[in-house]
């Protein structure tokens, strides 16, 4: 009798199947590269991301570089052709990339002249440049963590060098002179700066997010304070030019059809006039040479340049009238004292004054750090050693904020707590207390309603 295989209930068909063993040898295999055999292993898919790090990087730095580098060589070819096109266009080249490197502090030669002094603006563009550099390589690798920020600011900041490297060996042509290791000496330290802040910004992970409230709230008040100071000082600066406006234009006037370059290189120079106006107000002063001194109370100058930037320096100590300037970086540090109080009624007294320190701190290094990159030498003898001394400033400046900051948090702390107590006691004796109604015969439910 023939023997029928067991049939399993219809219900149980899609609960219950059988197994199919699949053989590994009936699988197709994997792709291989060219020249690869079976004994190669296969690459996994994670060799895409250094090649779009390394192409994103190529295209991002080069990019950089092109949006600082056209306009200048655009501004000398002019004043080449202002001049009457003489000389080789290998000058001109040369002369572009000896103002590029200027922008990143680097020391050069110019004839006789010994320049190390960097004009602020090419270099906040060059900064912005780089952080917008390394941002752009971060999202194109779609970087999350500090792994990607450190390869992408890293490569960036490698290109980048080598391409500082290229332009301090070919910029050595004619009365230009730039030695390759001060450059890079100068240069890396603002690439490394700008390509990380870009990167971490991108992949967000900031230390910023991750600080606790009142050092947060304090560094922010410091960087406002020191932007109030340099907002001040830039105001003063304007002031000064304007009030010496027929020495300007005298000055300008020497130059003839070539006045508008000088006027250019005089903008370029205005941040780092702010900085020094900075320092004047604050107290320590800047110099303009060597042996010299401009401070409110003491003024020693010698026979200066044919620069507009010098024409609007002061010659004479500050009017009885104007001393007022001194007591700025003072007065303004108490006002955001008093901000920074009333904008953190969560934070308890120990903490607000910690950040009123934080703040200070902040405030004075943000101020001795622009000394520092604004000073610098245009020449080897007597117009050597121009600009504010960086720890003067940082310590005068630092005793006036800290003063300032700390004593109208604590004032402004005591007033703000008695104003919440006086509060708190008017809304004590205003509130009346009105007892709920009790539940009356109209407000119950009958069995049939």
């Amino acid at each position: 009798m023939e023997q029928r295989p067991n049939r399993r209930p219809r219900g149980a068909g899609a609960a219950q199947r059988d197994t199919v063993r699949i053989d590994p040898s009936a699988l197709p295999a994997p792709r291989r590269g060219k020249g690869q055999d079976a004994t190669t292993p296969v690459r996994a898919k994670s060799t895409r991301r250094p090649r779009a790090l390394l192409a994103s990087a190529l295209a991002t730095t080069a990019w950089a570089v092109t949006v600082v580098f056209t306009p200048i060589l655009v501004f000398v070819i002019l004043g080449w052709w202002q001049a009457g096109a003489e000389g080789p266009v290998s000058v001109v080249a040369a002369a572009a990339g000896t103002v590029w490197l200027t922008g990143h502090g680097a020391p050069v030669d110019i004839g006789p002249i010994h320049l190390s002094i960097a004009p602020l603006a090419l270099t906040a563009v060059i900064a912005w440049r780089l952080a917008k550099a390394a941002a752009g390589t971060t999202r194109a690798i779609g970087g999350r963590d500090a792994a990607a920020v450190r390869a992408a600011a890293g490569l960036v900041t490698i290109l980048y060098s080598g391409l500082v490297a290229l332009a301090a060996a070919l910029s050595g042509i004619g009365p230009f002179g730039v030695d390759v290791v001060p450059a890079l000496l100068h240069a890396v330290p603002l690439t490394i700066a700008a390509t990380a802040y870009g990167a971490a910004r991108e992949a967000g992970v900031l230390p910023w997010d991750a600080a606790s409230e009142w050092l947060r709230r304090g560094l922010r008040t410091g960087m406002i304070t020191a932007g109030g100071v340099l907002a001040i000082a830039a105001a003063a600066v304007g002031v000064a030019f304007a009030v010496r406006g027929p020495v300007v234009a005298d000055t300008l006037g020497v130059y003839g059809d070539e006045a508008w370059i000088v006027a250019l290189m005089t903008l370029l120079f205005l941040p780092n006039l702010a900085v020094w106006a900075a320092a004047y107000i604050a107290g320590p002063g800047f110099a303009v040479g060597a042996g010299t001194a401009v401070q409110a109370e003491l003024v020693e100058l010698g026979p200066l340049p044919a620069f507009p930037a010098f024409a609007a320096v002061p010659n004479a100590t500050l009017p009885d009238y104007a001393t007022i300037l001194i007591g700025l970086p003072l007065m303004l540090a108490a006002v955001f004292g008093v901000i920074l109080t009333y904008r953190s009624p969560d934070l308890r007294l120990p903490r607000v004054t910690t950040a009123a320190v934080v703040a200070a701190a902040t405030a004075a290094a943000v101020l001795g750090a622009l000394s520092l990159l604004s000073g610098g030498d245009a020449g080897t003898t007597r117009m050597a050693g121009l600009g504010p001394d960086p720890l003067a400033v940082a310590g005068v400046a630092g005793i006036q904020f800290l003063i300032g900051l700390v004593g109208a948090a604590l004032v402004a702390r005591l007033f703000a707590v008695h104003r919440r107590a006086a509060e708190a006691e008017l809304v004590r004796r205003d509130t009346v207390v009105i007892p709920e109604p009790g539940a009356g015969p109209e407000d119950r439910l009958g069995f049939w309603a």
